[in-house]
């Protein structure tokens, strides 16, 4: 099947592959944990902690990850992350103790922030095929989440919660398959650098801030505000789940249309409707308008999550440079994604929810007019 994807695309396909099949042993976890967490001998404060203890570690881990990648190369620190998930993943499985789960959580944490940065290497390194092997890389990363929102439900009524986590662990270790099929590089192992702080650029806090306000805060507010503003609570989550899968699958079908169509030959035209969409949705949740401003979010941050990568790597020209501005990119998106969980919950206690959207709005525009004023392409 390799053969008929151009030879350019095949270790961003090959490194999707990887993520998307680890993915699925992270995505089964946050919709069995708050249901059997007895079953796993857990309270519900465990839940949380394990559930948020893998987006914490990769802050911790982000400075060296990419003397890491100097140091081994992409395609043996992605061999070593499918060792790690595989591990975290067997975990659950056997069902050790609630420590022994949170130093599972915090090897998976590891390995995704190892995964990921091998992905966004892979789809950057050949500038003339950028935007194609994002689009490779955004849809191929979604399939593994996506059929996990779909069929854990079905499977866990036919078999149990159990044995769908040692379906995921045999999913982690199929990914050794894809891993090992990457091409061994030519170049003698690197020297690594010191560890560096993603200090970020106007881009990268324009990223932080558009993710905080429609992946972190918006994915636990989602619910509560629908509520707010009259819905029932079965609407309200049948509403929200709905949502959540459409954001999936439109994040798949733009991947997708990115590799069969040249669909951002006008790349800054769509930037500019991307963040454009985002700041008209910032209104609208100002206005408690929640619905329509949560599918112009979805449609506006899952465009500039593709765009942005592509705009990143093409501003630099070594590899360590697009490795660090990448790395940089995927560390303030993880701080609002972690950020964003806690946040959220003090916004739904106080009830100030639209005011903060309000004021992300202000803040979206304060940001765009500085990339403006610096001159920052």
């Amino acid at each position: 099947m390799l053969r008929l994807i151009h030879q350019g695309s095949r270790s961003t396909v090959l490194a999707s592959l990887v993520l998307t099949l680890t993915l699925v042993s992270d995505a089964v976890l946050y919709l069995l944990l708050p249901l059997f967490f007895d079953s796993f001998g857990l309270t519900v404060l465990w839940v949380g902690i394990l559930l948020s203890a893998n987006r914490f570690v990769r802050l911790f881990v982000n400075p060296w990850l990419v003397p890491w990648f100097q140091y081994f190369g992409a395609r043996t620190a992605l061999i070593q992350a499918v060792v790690l998930a595989s591990a975290a993943s067997l975990s659950f499985v056997f069902l050790f103790s609630p420590w022994t789960l949170l130093f599972a959580r915090l090897l998976w944490g590891c390995a995704y922030a190892l995964m990921r940065l091998a992905c966004l290497h892979y789809a950057t390194e050949e500038p003339e095929r950028r935007m194609i092997n994002l689009g490779w890389y955004t849809s191929i990363q979604e399939m593994g989440p996506l059929l996990v929102i779909l069929l854990t439900p079905l499977l866990v009524v036919h078999i149990s919660a159990q044995a769908v986590l040692l379906l995921a662990f045999v999913l982690c270790l199929l990914a050794l398959i894809p891993a090992l099929a990457l091409p061994v590089p030519h170049a003698d192992r690197g020297v690594s650098t010191g560890a560096q702080w993603p200090w970020p650029d106007a881009w990268h806090r324009l990223t932080f801030l558009l993710c905080l306000l429609f992946d972190g805060v918006w994915t636990v507010i989602l619910a509560p505000l629908l509520v707010a503003t009259g819905w029932s609570i079965p609407m309200a989550l049948t509403v929200t789940s709905a949502l959540l899968v459409f954001k999936r699958i439109y994040n798949t079908t733009l991947g997708m249309l990115t590799v069969r169509f040249d669909i951002w030959q006008h790349d800054r035209f769509w930037l500019v409707i991307a963040l454009g969409l985002m700041l008209v949705a910032c209104g609208l949740m100002g206005l408690q308008v929640v619905l329509l401003a949560s599918v112009l979010g979805i449609l506006g941050h899952g465009a500039f999550m593709i765009l942005v990568p592509k705009l990143l790597s093409d501003r630099v020209g070594a590899v360590l440079e697009r490795q660090q501005t990448l790395n940089t990119f995927t560390f303030w998106r993880d701080l609002a994604a972690a950020v964003g969980a806690l946040l959220a919950s003090l916004l739904i206690a106080w009830e100030v929810a639209p005011e903060f959207y309000g004021l992300g709005g202000v803040a979206l525009v304060l940001l765009l007019f500085s990339l403006r004023l610096t001159g920052q392409k």
